[in-house]
């Protein structure tokens, strides 16, 4: 079956879950539409299918989430632009009125380029991986922008974004939350009446450039042009998984409802972004299934290997992660490094993954963890470990 294929994400996405709870609910459906099976039959082979099906679910989760991260990144450039048109009823008065009535509005700290506007805005967060919600609005206007105007702005944004870190205070935070960073997004809208041909050329990559991991914080710088009727910003989204949402996506949604009243137009492909390398928009989601499964039991075959060559207190760091032999089991541990500071921030973990799932004792964990001091410490770096749960 050629259909759906890649470039069909949003359709692959949903149907990857619909195939699975689909086949469940045919198979009950089924089960008790057959009149023939006496009802305490019918009891256990409910049970034992919603038994088969959670079998199946944590067995493939690995696989099921890959899939869903894929199609949900492939949806997510598939509908970014690097650049808009504005839409025909565009104003710069609806444009500000719009955010003037976001969060409230506070005096700029004193600066070379002065905001027109500063609103804030911070909620409490409902999920444990954030400590606060903050989102801040500024907006600037521009005769003439230039690179130099506009490292000017963007300090300028910088700062006043700055001054109201913290801001807002919540007080009925569990202990998780508490630990978690604080979530920020800074929009910055800078409308100007005419852009330099010199930096209208490299505008989208310039606006790109340090604005955070999208995650924790962002930065959305976003230029209207007003002369050439375009609004360029980095309106990619960042994929959300179900555990924590990106507070850059919350940055392009009030692009989107400010700018576009809450729908971004559909431009050419002329200003699509290039999508992912092992991109085939022809391949279908029936063979991508099944090469993504395959691939994964590769991936746990190779883990096996370097396990069983490795030897008693061995690390080897590979492609974002950490392996660690200890005695004859094996522990694969995700981490990352922040060069500027020298440190390295490492997941908890608590599990073997070789040769099989099982708890580690306290005791080991912290042997572990002394043994992976150790290893960064040659290398100067610090050990953070992140850690969500209570």
């Amino acid at each position: 079956m050629k259909f759906p294929r890649q470039k069909n994400a949003l359709l692959c996405r949903v149907l990857v879950y619909v195939v699975v709870l689909g086949l469940y609910i045919g198979l009950m459906a089924t089960v008790t539409c057959l009149k023939f099976i006496p009802e305490a039959v019918k009891i256990i082979l409910c049970v034992a299918i919603t038994l088969g099906l959670l079998g199946y679910l944590v067995r493939n989760f690995v696989l099921l989430m890959s899939m869903d991260i894929w199609f949900a990144t492939l949806r997510c450039y598939q509908t970014a632009r690097k650049q808009y048109g504005l839409p025909t009823n565009f104003s710069v008065k609806n444009a500000l009125s719009k955010i003037s009535h976001f969060g409230r509005g506070y005096e700029p700290v004193s600066s070379l380029s002065k905001p027109q506007m500063l609103r804030y805005k911070s909620t409490t967060p409902v999920s444990i991986y954030s400590s606060g919600i903050e989102k801040v609005v500024l907006s600037y206007n521009s005769e003439y922008l230039d690179k130099p105007e506009y490292d000017s702005i963007l300090c300028s944004a910088k700062a006043n974004s700055e001054s109201l870190k913290g801001k807002g205070k919540h007080f009925y935070l569990d202990k998780s939350q508490k630990k978690s960073p604080l979530n920020r997004v800074t929009v910055v809208f800078i409308f100007a009446k005419t852009v330099d041909e010199k930096l209208s050329v490299k505008l989208y990559n310039t606006l790109c450039k340090g604005n955070g991991d999208g995650f924790d914080n962002a930065l959305i710088p976003c230029v209207i042009d007003i002369e050439k009727r375009i609004c360029t910003f980095d309106s990619l989204r960042i994929p959300y998984s179900g555990f924590q949402y990106p507070v850059k996506n919350r940055g392009v949604r009030i692009v989107r409802k400010c700018i576009f009243g809450n729908r971004l137009p559909v431009n050419s492909e002329e200003y699509m972004l290039d999508l992912p390398k092992d991109y085939n928009p022809e391949q279908s989601l029936w063979s991508f299934w099944r090469e993504t499964k395959t691939d994964l039991g590769l991936e746990v075959q190779k883990d096996k290997k370097l396990f069983a060559k490795m030897n008693h207190r061995d690390v080897i760091r590979k492609d974002g992660y950490i392996y660690v032999k200890w005695e004859e089991r094996g522990v694969l541990i995700m981490y990352e490094t922040d060069d500027d500071f020298r440190v390295a921030k490492v997941d908890e973990f608590s599990w073997w993954d070789y040769p099989r799932m099982n708890r580690m004792a306290k005791a080991t964990v912290k042997e572990i963890k002394n043994l992976l001091s150790a290893h960064f410490a040659e290398e100067g770096y610090a050990i953070k470990y992140i850690s969500y749960e209570e």
